[in-house]
């Protein structure tokens, strides 16, 4: 365990905001809970939990205690002639885990390369792109309370996912430190590529299907989001911004007969997914830039961009006046996929 006082969080965030925390601790095993609430210095200031604060925006200085996991080893706990179960330690960079699948043929999460985060944000926040969505392959998520050091399991089922949530962002949102998720996995011979995503099916049109490996999809789909995303080491960013909104299908027809074509994506409950990208885009932002040191990336509309010395105050107003646009147009609301913390 480590614990520094009046710490910079500047690369501790993917957007580089230069915010400072009053204690910063990176945790490693269940005692150091125990060891840290022991101290009432610590233990009377409030807690919060980042990984690699890849889905945040700090607003201010953290009057508080900052915990960050930092176990990241891997264990195989159980295979069978088609499947592989593996536990993986929630301070191990999400990108990372993705390579040591793909690396052994193991069908699962190749369609979730290149996601900036760590893996035990991946539960937390169900991280989902190209057709897949981290619920698809967790099995156990395996946590710690953050009060009492108890560990505690909890079933895929236990887990209420849901579209870029899950129990552990709502009921649960710094009460728990995820500390080890377990996932199955398909080998080789035993699974099929996930091309439910059209773009991506059509990025592999030159295969055959029978071609097609986890180290092919994961290739295609690195090469796409670096063509369309900009790199968070270069300008500071968290990904997607904005959920998806969602609406009925008479709203859309209604969009539909005054705007022409959208592009959309028919849920199960035959609901509208619109992209976000879209209506942005549409509403003008798309290159934009607030001020000098905020903006709207230039090569994806849904990606809000530190181009400087931002701070998180310069973003929060960057997003408002993205959601104000969109709502006056579209009469749509979006949503903030990004948490905003004060």
């Amino acid at each position: 365990m480590r614990i520094q006082a009046n710490y910079s969080l500047k690369h501790h965030n993917t957007f580089q905001i230069d915010v400072k925390a009053q204690y910063f601790a990176e945790i490693e095993k269940q005692s150091d809970i125990i060891v840290l609430r022991s101290d009432l210095k610590l233990a009377a200031l409030p807690w919060i939990i980042i990984g690699s604060a890849s889905n945040l925006v700090f607003k201010n200085d953290l009057e508080k205690v900052v915990i960050s996991c930092r176990y990241n080893k891997i264990k195989v706990v159980k295979e069978d002639d088609e499947n592989i179960w593996i536990s993986v330690g929630a301070g191990m960079e999400w990108h990372k885990l993705v390579e040591y699948t793909v690396d052994n043929n193991l069908w699962g999460l190749e369609n979730l390369a290149l996601i900036p985060g760590t893996v035990g944000a991946a539960p937390v926040q169900n991280i989902g792109a190209y057709g897949a969505e981290a619920q698809d392959s967790v099995t156990r998520v395996q946590t710690l309370n953050m009060f009492t050091g108890e560990r505690t399991e909890f079933r895929n089922s236990d887990c209420q996912f849901a579209y870029r949530s899950s129990i552990f962002k709502t009921n649960f949102e710094n009460k728990l430190l995820v500390h080890r998720v377990t996932f199955r996995l398909t080998k080789l011979k035993a699974g099929h590529a996930n091309l439910y995503y059209e773009p991506l099916k059509e990025a592999l049109k030159a295969y055959k299907k029978t071609e097609l490996t986890p180290k092919i999809i994961f290739d295609t789909i690195v090469a796409i989001r670096q063509r369309k995303l900009p790199d968070p080491k270069v300008y500071g960013n968290a990904g997607s911004f904005f959920k998806n909104p969602i609406v009925s299908r008479d709203y859309f027809d209604k969009l539909s007969e005054k705007f022409g074509d959208i592009p959309y994506h028919k849920t199960i409950d035959k609901n509208y997914k619109i992209p976000a990208a879209w209506l942005i885009e549409s509403a003008g932002w798309k290159g934009k830039k607030l001020n000098k040191h905020v903006g709207v990336s230039a090569k994806h509309a849904l990606v809000l961009v530190n181009y400087g010395e931002a701070k998180g105050e310069d973003i929060v107003k960057l997003a408002c006046k993205i959601q104000e646009d969109v709502d006056h147009k579209f009469g749509i609301h979006l949503e903030q996929e990004v948490i905003i913390v004060k």
